[in-house]
C-alpha cells in the first residue's frame, strides 16, 4: 500500500491523488486517517471498490444490518454511518408507501435502493426528508387502472386506481435520479454502488466480468471509434479458435478460474493466447486496453477467426466498461465462456449493441522505422494525412501560409499514440492555437508535438513508451475539425514528419 513519508506531503498530494485511480485504489489507511471528512469518505468508497479495506465492510454491514459502531473509528466517519442508518430508517417508509401501491406480488429490491443511494450519498449531505420519497419514485413508474367495485346498493361500478410498477432498466432509474438531484452520475457512481449492492446482499465483491444485460439491457455503452489497423491475419487466428473449441463445455467460475476445468471468459482468452506464446493480461477490460495500447485493434467488418470481440453490458468501473470478451471462429459465430450459460459455448456472435472492440492479438504491430518511430494513430497513417508538411492554404483564412506538421483526420476521442519513447516534455490545455497538446522530448535535440487534442493523459515529466496512449484525438483550439496535428522538431526546427514515420 502507498504510504507518503510525511504528513506534509499527503495533504498537499491528497486531492491529486484521489484523481489517480490506480493510486487511488491502493491508498494506505495511514493517510486516511490524517485527510479531511470528505477526503476520507472518497478514500473509503473508493477502497471499497478494490476490496481492499476491512473497514469498508465494516461500514456496509454497519449501515445495512446493524450493530455497534466500533469506538476506533473516526467521530466523523462514525458521524456518516450514523447519518446513513437515519437516512435508511425513512427510505425503508418510502419503500413501504410505494410497496402498498404495487400488484401481483411486485415489490422494490430495497437493497438495489439502499446501494445506490450509499454510493451517492456516504459522507455528503443528505436530501431533506421530502426528498426520500422523491428519490424512491425513481424506480418506479405509476400507472391508472380500472377495476369493478361494488357498492352497498349490490350494483357494480368501475373506479380508477394507481398503481406502483417497478422499473426494470437501470439505465432509466439512473436518469430519474439526475434529473431529481440535477447533478450527473458517473459511472464509478455506478459501479460503486453494484459493488455495495452485492457487499451488503451477497456479501462478496461484484462481478467484473458478465455477459448478463439483466436490468442493463438498455445501456448504451462507449464504443472505440477511429482507432483501427490493417493488421495481417493468419494461421495463428485458425489455431486460437482450435484451442478455444477443446474448451467447449468446461465450467464457468470466476472464483475458481484456473482450478480444474474452470474458467471464465478472460481466462479462457488469456490461456487459449498463452498457448500460442502471446502472454495477455487476466481481465477482459485489460484486454482490450492491452489491444488499444499495442495498435492490435481492428474494425468489425475486418474481423477473422481468432480476433478478439469485446463487450460492455453495463457500467464496471474498468476500460471502457468491458465486461465480457470472446474468440471469433468466423461465420458469424464466437466462442466464450459464458456466465449466463455457466459453461463455455460455441454460438452466433450475439449483443451486437454491446460490442465495443474488436482486437487481433497475435498480429505483428508497432513496426518502426530506422529512428525508432511509430504512427501516432494507426499502420495505416498514410490514409489519413488531410494537410500536409510545408505550405498550405489555411484552412480559416484562405491564404497561403506554413505549416509545420502533419495533420492526420480521425474520429473524437481516437486514441494518441506516442510516436517514440521519451519524457513528456509539456502539456497545455490552450483555448487557440494547438489548443490542448503536448511535447514528447525524445532526447539528442529531438521533440514530437501532438495537438488539437480532446484529453491529454499524461502529465508533465512522465516517461512514455513508444506506442504508449498519451491522448485523444479532438478538435480543440485553432481547428476546423477533429484531428491529429502531428510535429517532428529537431533543435527547434520543424521538420517533415513523414520523413520519420514507418
Amino acid at each position: 500500500m502507498a504510504d507518503p513519508a510525511t504528513i506534509t506531503a499527503a495533504a498537499k498530494a491528497a486531492a491529486a491523488v484521489l484523481s489517480d485511480e490506480r493510486i487511488r485504489k491502493t491508498i494506505g489507511w495511514t493517510i486516511a486517517a490524517i485527510l479531511s471528512p470528505l477526503i476520507l469518505m472518497i478514500v473509503l468508497i473508493c477502497s471499497l471498490l478494490s476490496g481492499t479495506a476491512n473497514h469498508n465492510n465494516m461500514a456496509v454491514e454497519l449501515c445495512f444490518h446493524g450493530g455497534a459502531i466500533p469506538g476506533s473509528m473516526p467521530a466523523d466517519y462514525r458521524e456518516y454511518i450514523g447519518d446513513m442508518r437515519q437516512s435508511f430508517t425513512l427510505i425503508d417508509s418510502a419503500i413501504a408507501t410505494v410497496n402498498a401501491q404495487m400488484e401481483d406480488g411486485d415489490s422494490l429490491d430495497a437493497y438495489r435502493v439502499k446501494a445506490i443511494f450509499y454510493s451517492l450519498f456516504f459522507g455528503a449531505e443528505s436530501p431533506s426528508r421530502l426528498e426520500y420519497r422523491k428519490y424512491v419514485d425513481c424506480f418506479v413508474a405509476y400507472e391508472e387502472r380500472t377495476r369493478t367495485v361494488e357498492n352497498e346498493d349490490d350494483t357494480t361500478s368501475e373506479e380508477t386506481y394507481t398503481v406502483a410498477v417497478p422499473i426494470t432498466s437501470l439505465p432509466a432509474i439512473y436518469n430519474n435520479i439526475r434529473t431529481l438531484f440535477g447533478e450527473a452520475i458517473t459511472y464509478e457512481d455506478q459501479a460503486n454502488a453494484s459493488e455495495i449492492y452485492y457487499r451488503a446482499l451477497y456479501g462478496t465483491a461484484a462481478p467484473i466480468e458478465s455477459d448478463d444485460s439483466a436490468m442493463w439491457e438498455d445501456w448504451i455503452p462507449d464504443q472505440l471509434d477511429g482507432f483501427f489497423s490493417d493488421l495481417p491475419a493468419g494461421e495463428t487466428g485458425v489455431e486460437a479458435v482450435r484451442l478455444g473449441l477443446s474448451r467447449l463445455g468446461d465450467p464457468y467460475s470466476q472464483e475458481k478460474r484456473g482450478q480444474g476445468s474452470y474458467t471464465d471468459c478472460s481466462y479462457l482468452v488469456q490461456w487459449v493466447y498463452k498457448k500460442l506464446g502471446i502472454n495477455l493480461p487476466g481481465t477482459a477490460a485489460a484486454q482490450g486496453k492491452y489491444c488499444v495500447d499495442n495498435g492490435l485493434t481492428i474494425s468489425k467488418s475486418s474481423l477473422a477467426p481468432g480476433d478478439l470481440v469485446f463487450w460492455s453490458h453495463k457500467p464496471n468501473g474498468h476500460f471502457m466498461n468491458i465486461t465480457h470478451v470472446g474468440i471469433y471462429a468466423g461465420d458469424g459465430k464466437v466462442v466464450d465462456a459464458s456466465s449466463s450459460k455457466g459453461r463455455v459455448v460455441y454460438r452466433d456472435l450475439f449483443d451486437s449493441d454491446k460490442q465495443v472492440l474488436y482486437a487481433r492479438p497475435y498480429a505483428e504491430t508497432k513496426k518502426a522505422s530506422a529512428d525508432g518511430f511509430i504512427s501516432p494513430l494507426s499502420k495505416g497513417w498514410r490514409a489519413m494525412v488531410t494537410s500536409e508538411f510545408g505550405g498550405r492554404t489555411d484552412p480559416l483564412t484562405g491564404k497561403w501560409v506554413g505549416h509545420s506538421g502533419l495533420d492526420l483526420g480521425a474520429a473524437k476521442g481516437t486514441s494518441i499514440r506516442s510516436a517514440k519513447a521519451g519524457t513528456v516534455k509539456t502539456v497545455v490545455y490552450g483555448s487557440t492555437g494547438y489548443g490542448y497538446y503536448l511535447t514528447i522530448d525524445h532526447g539528442n535535440g529531438m521533440v514530437t508535438l501532438y495537438g488539437h487534442c480532446s484529453q491529454i493523459l499524461v502529465r508533465e515529466g512522465q516517461t512514455v513508451k513508444a506506442g504508449e496512449t498519451i491522448a485523444k484525438v479532438g478538435s480543440t483550439g485553432r481547428s476546423t475539425g477533429n484531428h491529429l496535428h502531428f510535429e517532428v522538431r529537431i533543435n527547434g526546427s520543424a521538420k517533415n514528419p513523414r520523413n520519420y514515420l514507418p
